[in-house]
């Protein structure tokens, strides 16, 4: 698979005592000719979940393909 990040953007906010940012990437994926959003989510500055948006076009495989991808960037 070949992906290219095509926007990042970042929210951050506090809410009971904790500290959450999320890391928004947008991807695309030029072997299924679409575009997927990613969150990198910490919560006190701690990773804690991989959230992505469009669960038609992915698959355990290609989740670890995409996380691997972002890890990798940043």
């Amino acid at each position: 698979m070949q992906f290219k990040i095509t926007n990042i953007s970042l929210k951050t906010f506090t809410s009971n005592n904790k500290n959450y940012n999320n890391i928004n990437y947008t991807i695309f994926i030029k072997n299924l000719n679409t575009t997927i959003n990613i969150t990198k989510q910490y919560i006190n500055f701690n990773i804690k979940n991989y959230l992505i948006d469009d669960h038609n076009y992915t698959n355990s495989n290609l989740n670890n393909q995409l996380i691997n991808f972002i890890n990798k960037q940043f």
